[in-house]
């Protein structure tokens, strides 16, 4: 007779063919944690699990198992590895597995699943005979499971609607006609472009005769800039060239007058979309530098969290481990004390609150750590962690956030999180607005300028002012005054003044500490180790001779701008 299943934590633990084969005969979803004996369940997804089974509580259809290997007769092709496997099974049929601790496709499986059998219970929808999974030894030849569950990855690139179509009302039109063609539109604006990016986007066709006369025509009027994506099975931008139609004579189509959009008109006329990878991402950061894209081309949205001082302070580690257990990750961070006046503004709409008094005090007694983070629905999947804002609700749902990182003495809840995506994006633009900072490309890497130049646009940054000049002592002295007295200043001071630079001032959120983060440590060597995206790490000689300079902090940024191209516009 099989053994009586037990309970380890959320997951019902299995170890024989006959508490399988009862498994099965779960009416639901159920997500199995497969595992050697020796290896034992995969720790690493316990958080993931837990805000899952938090998230779609109220439907009642997921349950969740770890199914020990060795005696299960279907799992024997997982024996020999303890690589972490998930199976998902579905009212006894095995649908899906993801090998490894891959939290947004475990999230995003689980997800469509729970939504499909929301349709059939609202009788939306029939449940389908599908076809299940067969798990075959790592050798066999024959197609995996794995393979036949391949994912869907969307790809995005720009488009772009010329003046004359937005002027003429046919945007709505346009867009009807890039989603019945297959794609999506994640974004989309109404934007007049500056020269820069015409050019930009526009650059494999620079050679053309009329080029200069068709930069000032998109210049003209405003333009429609889009965010076009498709489902693909691998990782390539979607090939809009493809979309070119020929007319039934088999001629191809005249470009689109002002009349009406006629059925054969082709969308490569009507939206302008470059269709390499290389420009694709280089256009994402350029024109979108806000919108995010995860490994595997799913869309990260961003939220802002804020780690209150008490909790920051006696339990700072913890809370950044389950932030990034929970798949988050941490696109920007700065951490402050914040002034009485920023809490007021910020929490403008708490400030006649009795409670407001203690809650000041809290959040202006130490520093506080306020994060951006990355994931998708990064705002729904924070609040549902966070749990209710009132800290006795929260206690009441221990497996909330709010609940595991309270503290007995204090009547605050530690953690915030933005409510809404466009709550989200005011929250982070006060914390995170656009800055600018100084940048210099030194004399031993002007030759790999161009190289330089395009790894920061790629990085999103906007380069507001330029200028290439030999530095005078002054300007060299000025830029340095912080090493003044430091053996190798004289030194540095010499180097700099040898040849030309290229002096920009970059533009972005959180500029300073962003480009401090694409230069890479110092030492070029240091760069190598730690940072080897870095510019240093890819560029620099020695640490002199390291490629790039930018200033500290925000103070020495605008001290420094302002000695070389004075007051910047206030846009």
């Amino acid at each position: 007779m099989a053994g009586k299943k037990k309970e380890v934590q959320l997951q019902t633990l299995i170890t024989d063919q006959e508490q399988w084969d009862e498994m099965l005969q779960i009416k639901g979803i159920v997500v199995i944690d497969v595992y050697q004996a020796w290896c034992g369940p995969c720790k690493a997804v316990q958080n993931l699990l837990r805000k899952l089974r938090i998230d779609f509580s109220e439907d009642n259809v997921l349950h969740f198992a770890a199914a020990e290997v060795d005696n299960i007769e279907i799992l024997k092709p997982f024996r020999r590895s303890c690589e972490p496997v998930f199976l998902f099974s579905v009212h006894g049929k095995m649908r899906a597995m993801v090998k490894g601790v891959n939290a947004p496709l475990i999230t995003k499986i689980v997800t469509d699943l729970v939504q499909e059998e929301r349709q059939i219970a609202a009788g939306e929808k029939e449940r389908a005979e599908v076809e299940e999974l067969v798990f075959r030894d790592e050798g066999s030849s024959d197609e995996s499971a794995e393979e036949v569950v391949e994912e869907e990855i969307l790809t995005y690139s720009v488009g772009i609607i010329k003046p004359d179509d937005v002027l003429a009302g046919r945007v709505e039109e346009i867009k009807k006609k890039i989603i019945d063609a297959g794609f999506g539109i994640e974004a989309d604006e109404e934007r007049m472009l500056t020269e820069e990016q015409i050019r930009v986007f526009y650059s494999r066709n620079k050679d053309e005769p009329d080029f200069n006369a068709f930069v000032q025509f998109m210049m003209s009027r405003p333009c429609h800039v889009l965010i076009i994506t498709k489902k693909e099975a691998t990782g390539a931008i979607p090939h809009w060239i493809e979309l070119r139609k020929t007319s039934e004579t088999g001629e191809r189509e005249e470009p689109v007058k002002l009349a009406p959009l006629k059925e054969t008109d082709s969308l490569v006329n009507l939206c302008d979309v470059q269709d390499s990878i290389e420009d694709a991402s280089r256009h994402l950061a350029f024109f979108f530098p806000n919108f995010h894209i995860e490994e595997g081309g799913h869309h990260a949205e961003r939220t802002l969290a804020i780690i209150r001082p008490t909790l920051l302070k006696e339990r700072r580690n913890s809370i950044i481990q389950r932030i990034q257990d929970d798949g988050f990750q941490i696109a920007m961070q700065k951490e402050i004390i914040l002034t009485e006046e920023q809490v007021r503004t910020f929490y403008k709409e708490h400030v006649d609150q009795d409670y407001f008094p203690v809650f000041l005090e809290q959040m202006t007694s130490g520093p506080t750590l306020i994060l951006a983070l990355t994931r998708e629905n990064a705002v729904a999947h924070w609040r549902s962690l966070l749990g209710p804002k009132i800290l006795e609700e929260a206690m009441e749902n221990p497996e909330s956030l709010r609940a595991q990182f309270a503290f007995e003495h204090v009547p605050i809840n530690q953690l915030h999180g933005s409510s809404t995506p466009s709550d989200a994006q005011k929250e982070l633009k006060f914390f995170f607005p656009e800055e600018h900072t100084f940048a210099l490309i030194k004399p031993d890497a002007t030759t790999h300028k161009d190289e330089i130049l395009k790894r920061v646009k790629e990085a999103g940054f906007s380069i507001s002012k330029v200028k290439e000049q030999a530095l005078t002592r002054e300007m060299a002295l000025h830029f340095y005054k912080d090493h003044e007295g430091k053996p190798f200043f004289d030194d540095l001071v010499n180097f700099m003044t040898q040849g030309p630079s290229v002096i920009m001032v970059l533009s972005k959120e959180n500029a300073v500490e962003e480009w401090k983060k694409l230069m890479g440590p110092p030492d070029p060597e240091e760069a190598k180790k730690t940072s080897p995206e870095s510019i240093r790490a890819q560029f620099a000689n020695d640490i002199l001779a390291n490629a790039v300079h930018g200033s500290s902090d925000i103070e020495q940024a605008e001290r420094n701008i302002q000695f070389v191209f004075g007051e910047l516009d206030a846009d």
